[in-house]
């Protein structure tokens, strides 16, 4: 099966703002190859953006992310703490829980591999799903993650240390993505068919001497479970009911997708958005401004995704979403929730 890439780019003040920690650095992510049959583009990599300077002592918060610190210098890629990668996969699974998702698991086996990816774009300071096998500290194992893991990136002196949950909510809110509209990330976290994960990160001294900071999260083609561990709902919002503003960005596009067949991921193309109609509505108040409305059937996760953005959104407002028109496997049908910023 092939997959097709797409790249995005975003600054770690925006994912301080959506995380609410207080790193000023610079930083870049990139979503995971789309897993779909179709031709296989393979972009440049995308180099690390520079960081203003950042408070904090970057090396003292790093090193206490590891069992074994890595070695960017000498390509030694580290090993995290557990804890660390258990508080990863909680988070992940406290963000699925509030969309009505079953949790995913962890695959340890699959860790040495993705650590190895965060290693090869570290050391790079480029982030790539097909890393060249001229890349520093390249291995096969590093690279086959890389093509299967969401990836996050900064480097330069002055780069704070943003939590693991910030890198999470960089994912979800897709800011300032350089591949218009497009927010692959976040339907990967929040798959409905989402079985295992395994997480990477390398954060230490790069060989020039500056600050460097790449994570990976490989979000299919695992060795652990696979399928959903639970019952499924209707469909997927983002944003969804109360929602954490450390997760969200009101400059972010909002994003639905339907699962009309709960049993088989790829039975999820039937769903056509070309004639449906949005409204969104303060309860009790106006309606809102709907526009980038956009709708594929691309196998970033849940392979059917409408997104749109809407203008005016406050926090502790509760707004009213219908989506109308949608046809499913040649039915049409409509569907309803709502959504409220919280702190």
């Amino acid at each position: 099966m092939r997959n097709r890439l797409s790249v995005l780019l975003i600054p770690l003040l925006a994912l301080a703002a959506c995380g609410g920690g207080g790193s000023d650095g610079g930083g870049t992510v990139v979503p995971p190859p789309i897993q779909t049959p179709g031709p296989t583009p393979t972009p440049a990599p995308v180099p690390f953006p520079t960081p203003t300077p950042a408070p904090g002592d970057f090396f003292a918060a790093a090193a206490a992310l590891y069992t074994t610190a890595p070695n960017i210098a000498a390509c030694q890629p580290g090993l995290l703490k557990p804890a660390v990668t258990q508080q990863v996969l909680q988070t992940l699974n406290a963000v699925r829980a509030l969309h009505r998702l079953p949790p995913a698991t962890y695959s340890p086996t699959d860790e040495p591999a993705t650590q190895q990816s965060a290693l090869m774009q570290a050391a790079n300071g480029q982030l790539s799903h097909t890393p060249p096998t001229s890349w520093r500290c390249y291995t096969a194992a590093g690279a086959d993650a890389s093509g299967s893991s969401n990836l996050y990136g900064g480097m330069g002196a002055g780069l704070g240390l943003i939590t693991d949950e910030q890198v999470i909510a960089g994912w979800l809110t897709e800011v300032n993505n350089i591949v218009a509209e497009n927010v692959g990330h976040r339907r990967w976290l929040l798959d409905p068919f989402l079985g295992s994960i395994a997480y990477g990160r390398v954060a230490g001294a790069h060989a020039t001497s500056t600050r460097a900071d790449a994570a990976a999260m490989k979000v299919f083609n695992t060795a652990g479970a696979a399928g959903p561990s639970g019952p499924l709902p209707d469909f997927v919002a983002w944003p969804f009911e109360d929602y954490p503003a450390r997760l969200f960005d009101p400059s972010a596009l909002l994003s639905f997708g339907v699962i009309s067949n709960k049993t088989n991921k790829w039975g999820n193309t039937n769903v056509d958005f070309s004639n449906a109609a949005i409204t969104v509505r303060q309860r009790g108040g106006a309606t809102l401004t709907v526009s980038r409305v956009s709708f594929d059937t691309l196998g970033y996760g849940l392979p059917n995704n409408l997104q749109f953005a809407v203008s005016g959104l406050q926090p502790n407002v509760i707004y009213d979403v219908a989506i109308d028109r949608v046809t499913v496997g040649g039915a049409q049908r409509s569907y309803s929730y709502f959504f409220r910023i919280v702190p």
